[in-house]
């Protein structure tokens, strides 16, 4: 008994490290991209801890940083960038299917090892004069930080959500608007400028959450992340007319050397 004692509370100080809730882009950093030509990544080894991270987050009390993965990327000129995510079961090697995934854009990182109990995170979660079950904003800007006091703003974007919302909010919030196909796959398109990003991707299964025991809230559910960037009509206007412009000026030295 006396064992069983102390392996159950190992076991429980381990559970309640903070690191757990540690943001991390370890792996999921999809680069750098031009914005002068097409490019694109994909990560697809990444798994969430729940199918109601990203959903629980978008209420009213905002949610748990670590019920999400993080990913960024980089851009260096002003660019029209497709975010997709889907569901892959075989993601990981204890992953498995059936992710509804939703995900939230903001521009700029949060820092090193941040969480939300960190005492820099919670002094900025009593400050805002309503209870947060974590520091995530699904819909909205908010703050972050770490042992170390440093605190840093994601600034919202926009969002994207699989399905509508008797999966997303169980009928309950307002406001929220999915893609309306409850398939395991949601994309959007957003105009932005040269800057770092990152992309908060989770589960849109808000219901699951009431259900902490239930096998399947406690199950890993495997993503496939893409970023795309497409240059805007009049940067790849200008890249055309620039190339012609050297073609010919090519062609008349070609002609003088001649």
């Amino acid at each position: 008994m006396k064992k069983l004692r102390t392996a159950l509370a190992i076991a429980a100080a381990f559970a309640a490290l903070p690191a757990s809730a540690h943001v991390s882009y370890s792996g999921r950093d999809f680069g750098t991209f031009s914005g002068l030509s097409a490019q694109s990544a994909t990560i697809a080894n990444q798994a969430a801890t729940s199918n109601f991270g990203w959903a629980d987050a978008a209420d009213a009390d905002w949610g748990d940083s670590h019920k999400v993965k993080w990913f960024k990327f980089s851009l260096s000129n002003e660019a029209d960038v497709t975010i997709s995510a889907s569901a892959k079961a075989n993601a990981t090697g204890a992953s498995v299917g059936g992710l509804l995934p939703g995900f939230s854009l903001y521009s700029g990182l949060a820092p090193s090892a941040a969480y939300d109990t960190s005492a820099i995170s919670l002094a900025y979660r009593a400050g805002l004069g309503f209870p947060t079950e974590g520091s995530l904003n699904a819909r909205g800007s908010f703050q972050i930080g770490n042992d170390s006091n440093v605190i840093n703003t994601l600034s919202f974007i926009g969002y994207a959500v699989d399905g509508d919302k008797f999966n997303f909010s169980a009928g309950w919030e307002a406001g929220i608007v999915g893609d309306g196909v409850k398939d395991g796959f949601v994309t959007k398109t957003f105009h932005l400028a040269a800057g770092t990003y990152s992309v908060a991707i989770g589960g849109a299964d808000y219901a699951q959450q009431f259900n902490p025991t239930d096998p399947a809230a406690l199950k890993a559910y495997g993503i496939s992340a893409t970023v795309a960037a497409v240059p805007e009509p009049e940067t790849y206007a200008l890249l055309l007319a620039g190339l012609g412009l050297m073609s010919t000026v090519a062609r008349r030295r070609s002609r003088v050397a001649s």
